[in-house]
């Protein structure tokens, strides 16, 4: 129910779950539990839509379950580009380019369309659920906890024409889903995430780009091993430019620098950009890398998105894992729902199957991912394998394979099959 004509809930109001932060995960989270008859307050320190820095790739879990929450179909009407395949550059400017598997239903991998229009659109349909109160504007500063310190609610501040309010809700269940610099997170979680677990990224915009096809395109440079520099296409001639480096590898130097001097400078990259313009200002976020586990449920709360840091550590990519949690969470909390009294949290051990579907359906793919992060930090392998790909088709075919499956992806960071490349 919208704000607009419900008014701002009461704090004497009674929720099954509060989930805060209206972002992918977030509103995953909401819907589906929602869809369930249950009684959600979806809270965000922001008003939509706002804006969010982001690599703008919206493909393989993404499509699945914008599919099942009846939003697939709207995303064809936002400007957006084709994703077809993969153009990779290895460090010695070798390239192979191959074509994504099609993602179920559809005639190519996926769009690239730009989240804040993305994350509008998830945020307006569960705005307009009849079981989800939205509340935008509400920062939240402190967690509510019943005498056994279990989280039973949240308290914060609403920002709005009127000013500011101090308020609290209560609920059996709490969901971060608040970001890599998650409020709830930090107050249930006090162990900081480690930087060699964090990319720091940063990303603009340009128009006037050479060469630009329905590709996304990754190049693996020197200075940003073993992150790498995309160039996603986008709608109307715009591409989206960007990079991730471990915040462990900076060493002093700021990611915008890097970018801009492979733009100016970079043999593969530069001749590209002779007549290209950046539009507006680059932006930059901190992604936290799924290589580094922590607990993401505990007495009334659960993590979800990049603040359960579910990003996948090889591709960067957030938002697939980011929605598929929301989900997870989402039935996690329906069940145990169903045995909750009034006045209770739910135990962590009532939620137990959200982590066990965690571990089950994101863990191990991302765990692969990690491996290939760490391999992808030497030169020569790097060279290796993409120069195969790039003489042999069955090497391409592998590479193909690798993107549509985790079994695939198991034989790419077996050493043994780096010791077949190294035959003729």
């Amino acid at each position: 129910m919208s704000l607009l004509t419900s008014g701002i809930p009461h704090s004497d109001d009674k929720f099954d779950a509060i989930v805060v932060g209206a972002g992918p995960s977030g509103c995953s989270c909401a819907l589906y539990l929602a869809n369930s008859g249950r009684k959600v307050l979806l809270l965000d320190k922001s008003s939509f839509p706002r804006a969010k820095v982001c690599g703008d790739a919206f493909s393989g879990k993404s499509i699945g379950i914008a599919r099942e929450l009846g939003i697939l179909g709207e995303i064809p009407r936002l400007p957006h580009g084709i994703v077809r395949g993969l153009l990779m550059v290895a460090p010695n400017g070798k390239k192979v380019n191959v074509p994504f598997p099609n993602a179920s239903g559809m005639e190519f991998a996926g769009y690239t369309v730009e989240r804040q229009r993305v994350d509008y659109l998830f945020f307006q349909r569960a705005q307009n659920h009849k079981n989800i109160t939205a509340l935008q504007g509400f920062a939240v500063s402190g967690l509510e906890r019943t005498p056994s310190g279990a989280v039973c609610g949240v308290s914060g501040t609403l920002t709005s024409n009127q000013g500011r309010k101090g308020m609290r809700f209560i609920a059996k269940v709490v969901v971060g889903a608040d970001g890599a610099a998650s409020t709830v997170g930090r107050l249930v979680v006090s162990k900081p995430h480690p930087k060699e677990h964090i990319y720091s990224a940063v990303r603009g915009y340009w128009s006037g780009i050479s060469g630009l096809s329905g590709s996304i395109e990754l190049y693996f440079i020197d200075g940003v091993l073993p992150g790498y520099l995309w160039i996603f296409p986008m709608a109307n001639g715009m591409a989206n430019v960007g990079l991730g480096i471990l915040s462990s590898d900076l060493k002093g130097k700021h990611p915008v620098a890097i970018l801009q001097e492979a733009v100016d400078r970079h043999p593969s990259i530069a001749p590209r950009f002779t007549n290209a313009k950046l539009e507006g200002k680059i932006g930059g976020w901190a992604i936290p890398n799924g290589s580094y586990k922590k607990a993401n449920t505990g007495d009334g709360w659960v993590l979800v998105g990049d603040a359960a840091s579910l990003v996948d550590p090889f591709s960067g990519e957030g938002v697939g894992n980011a929605l598929s949690s929301g989900k997870y969470a989402a039935l996690a909390i329906n069940c145990a729902l169903d045995g909750c009294k009034d006045g209770e949290s739910l135990p962590s051990s009532a939620l137990a199957s959200y982590e066990a579907s965690v571990a089950r359906f994101l863990r191990k793919d991302m765990m692969n991912s990690y491996r290939l992060q760490r391999l992808s930090r030497h030169k020569f392998l790097l060279n290796l394998f993409i120069g195969k790909a790039a003489d042999k088709p069955e090497v391409r075919q592998m590479l193909v394979d690798m993107l549509g499956s985790d079994k695939e992806k198991e034989k790419v960071v077996s050493p043994m099959f780096y010791l077949k490349l190294l035959l003729p």
